[in-house]
C-alpha cells in the first residue's frame, strides 16, 4: 500500500506539472482518428469494430511505453539505482506504475471518446462482455511494456523501438485493413498475439457473433502467458546488467 500511494503522489504531482503534455496528446489523438477514420474507417468496417480497434491502441500504446520510458530517464537522470535500493523489486514498481498509467490512459481515453461523440455524432453500439476482453487484455499489455523495459535495461534507448511498435500495433489493429481481409496464413500468426487475439475477439462480440467458451479460455490462457513470460524475460535481462555493471550505463 506505502507503495501504491508513493506512485499515486508522484503520478498525481507529475499529471498537475505537466498537463499541457496530456491536452496535447488527447488533441493528437483526436485528429489521428479523424485522419484514419474519415480515411479508411467508413470504407472497411463498421463503427464499433473501428472504434474498438483504435481504443486497444490506445490503451496500449500508453502502456506499454510507460515503463520503458520511464527506466531510460532514469538511467539519463542517473537515478536508476535508487530504483534496484528501495524495500520493493523493481519488477514490482514498473507494474505499479504502469497500472497507473493504465488508469491515466483510461481517463484520457474518456475525454477524448466525449470529444469524438460531440464533434462527429458517431453511433456506436457495443456489448458488455466487450469490456471483459479489454480488461483480460491488460495483463497483455503489460507484459508487452515489461518487455520493452527489460531491453531498456540492457540498450537503454529503446524510444524510437517503442514508436515504431506503437504505430505498427495501429496499422495493424483493423482500423485501415480488416482482420477479414488479411491472408489467412498472417491471420493465424497475428492471432497468436494477445493484442490482435483481444482486438479479434472484441469485434467478433461487437458485431453480435457468438463465442465459444473455448476462446475466451485462450483469450486468459494468452494474455497471462506473455504477462509471465515477460516478467521471467525481465528478471534474466536484470540479472545480464548486473553481472556485467551496466545498470546505469547511458
Amino acid at each position: 500500500m506505502n507503495l501504491l500511494k508513493a506512485e499515486t503522489s508522484k503520478t498525481l504531482i507529475e499529471i498537475k506539472t505537466y498537463y499541457p503534455d496530456h491536452i496535447v496528446d488527447v488533441i493528437i489523438k483526436y485528429f489521428l482518428f479523424l485522419a484514419f477514420f474519415l480515411g479508411f474507417g467508413t470504407r472497411n468496417i463498421g463503427n464499433d469494430s473501428f472504434l474498438i480497434g483504435y481504443s486497444f491502441w490506445i490503451i496500449a500504446s500508453y502502456i506499454i511505453s510507460e515503463a520503458s520510458v520511464q527506466l531510460s530517464y532514469e538511467k539519463q537522470i542517473g537515478t536508476i539505482e535508487q530504483l534496484f535500493i528501495k524495500p520493493y523489486s523493481s519488477s514490482t514498481i514498473l507494474l505499479v506504475r504502469s497500472l497507473l498509467m493504465f488508469t491515466v490512459s483510461l481517463v484520457k481515453f474518456a475525454l477524448l471518446a466525449i470529444v469524438i461523440f460531440l464533434t462527429m455524432r458517431i453511433s456506436v453500439s457495443l456489448p458488455l462482455p466487450v469490456l471483459v476482453v479489454f480488461f483480460a487484455s491488460i495483463f497483455g499489455f503489460l507484459g508487452l511494456g515489461i518487455f520493452l523495459s527489460a531491453l531498456t535495461l540492457i540498450f537503454t534507448k529503446t524510444a524510437s523501438f517503442e514508436s515504431v511498435i506503437s504505430y505498427a500495433l495501429l496499422v495493424l489493429s483493423g482500423v485501415i485493413v480488416p482482420f477479414g481481409n488479411i491472408p489467412s496464413a498472417v491471420n493465424k500468426i497475428m492471432y497468436s498475439f494477445p493484442y490482435f487475439y483481444g482486438i479479434g475477439l472484441a469485434q467478433k462480440l461487437g458485431a453480435l457473433q457468438k463465442v465459444k467458451i473455448l476462446e475466451w479460455v485462450f483469450l486468459f490462457l494468452l494474455n497471462f502467458a506473455a504477462f509471465a513470460l515477460s516478467l521471467f524475460f525481465y528478471e534474466l535481462c536484470l540479472k545480464y546488467v548486473r553481472r556485467r555493471g551496466m545498470l546505469n550505463k547511458y
